[in-house]
C-alpha cells in the first residue's frame, strides 16, 4: 500500500520535500515518546543513506507504476548480502545463498508480466534505491546494540531537516489538498516510522540474510490479499514465481534459526551455612 499512497504524494509534490515532510511528521511522535535525540556519525551516515533511498524511491515512482517499483525494490537482497560480508563481516551460510538465489529467481518469473512498460530511468532510480535500502539496512545491524526508537528518532528527523535544507534546490511545489495530505499521512506512520521500527528490531536480533530473503513474503501475502479483495486468481506467473519465493525463503532458514541475543550469564552465589 505504502507504493500506492507515496507515488500519488510524489505526482502532487515535490520528491525531495514530500519526504522531508514525511520524515519530519514520522519522527516528531517519536521524540515525544524518547524524549531526546543521538547526533553522532553513525545516526548521521544512517539519517544520510535513508534520505537517499527514499528521495530515489520517490524520483523511481514517477517513471514506473507501484507494481514495477516493488518488483524493482525487492533485489535489495541481492546488495545485502555482500554488504554484510563487507561492513560488518557477516558471512552468509550456504543455505542464505540457496535460499536468496531460488527466490530473486521466483521474484524474477513474477516479474514477467509487469515487465511491460519499464522506464530505462524510473528503472534505474528504483535500482540504486534497492541499493541503499540494503546499505541501511546493514547499517541498523551495525547500530543493534542501541535503542531501536532513540535510533529512528534520530534517522528520521536528521534526515527529514536534511531533505528540507536542500528541497529548494529541487522545487518546492506541493498541492495541499485532503487527497496529498492523506498520501503523508500513511507514508508518514504505517508506511514510515512504523514500518522503520520494526525492520530496524528485526535487525537487532536476526541477522541481515536471513530477514533481507524473509522480506519476499511481502509479494507473496500481498498477492494473496489482493486476490481475496478482488476475487481475481493470480496468473501461471504469479502463483509459480510466489511459491519459488516461499521456498526461498524456507530454505534460508534451514540452518541457524532466529539469532537471538544471548542473556549475560549470572554468577551463582552458594550460600554455605556454618
Amino acid at each position: 500500500m505504502s507504493y500506492y499512497f507515496a507515488k500519488d504524494g510524489v505526482e502532487h509534490s515535490s520528491p525531495v520535500l514530500f519526504m522531508g515532510i514525511r520524515y519530519i511528521i514520522a519522527g516528531l511522535p517519536l521524540l515525544m515518546i524518547v524524549k531526546k535525540i543521538v547526533i553522532n556519525k553513525d545516526t548521521i551516515i544512517l539519517a544520510i543513506l535513508t534520505s537517499i533511498s527514499s528521495v530515489l524511491w520517490g524520483y523511481g515512482l514517477l517513471y514506473v507504476s507501484p507494481a514495477q517499483s516493488a518488483v524493482l525494490s525487492y533485489s535489495m537482497p541481492i546488495f545485502s548480502l555482500p554488504l554484510a560480508l563487507i561492513l560488518i563481516r557477516e558471512r552468509p551460510q550456504k543455505e542464505e545463498i540457496i535460499g536468496l538465489l531460488v527466490a530473486t529467481f521466483g521474484l524474477s518469473i513474477y516479474s514477467i508480466p509487469l515487465l511491460s512498460g519499464f522506464e530505462l530511468e524510473g528503472s534505474e532510480l528504483t535500482l540504486i534505491n534497492a541499493f541503499f535500502w540494503a546499505s541501511y539496512t546493514v547499517y541498523y545491524r551495525k547500530m543493534k546494540d542501541m535503542d531501536p526508537l532513540i535510533v529512528n528518532t534520530s534517522q528520521l528527523l536528521l534526515g527529514g531537516i536534511m531533505m528540507l535544507i536542500v528541497s529548494p534546490l529541487f522545487g518546492l511545489e506541493m498541492q495541499l489538498n485532503f487527497e496529498t495530505l492523506t498520501d503523508l499521512f500513511f507514508v508518514s506512520t504505517l508506511g514510515g516510522s512504523v514500518t522503520f521500527i520494526l525492520w530496524n528490531v528485526m535487525m537487532k536480533y536476526e541477522k541481515v540474510n536471513k530477514v533481507t530473503v524473509a522480506s519476499f513474503s511481502i509479494p507473496i501475502f500481498s498477492t494473496v490479499l489482493d486476490s481475496i479483495i478482488t476475487s481475481d486468481i493470480p496468473s501461471l506467473y504469479s502463483v509459480f514465481g510466489l511459491s519459488l519465493m516461499a521456498v526461498g525463503i524456507g530454505v534460508s532458514r534451514l540452518k541457524g534459526g532466529v539469532g537471538k541475543v544471548k542473556p549475560k550469564r549470572q554468577l551463582k552465589i552458594v550460600h554455605k551455612i556454618w
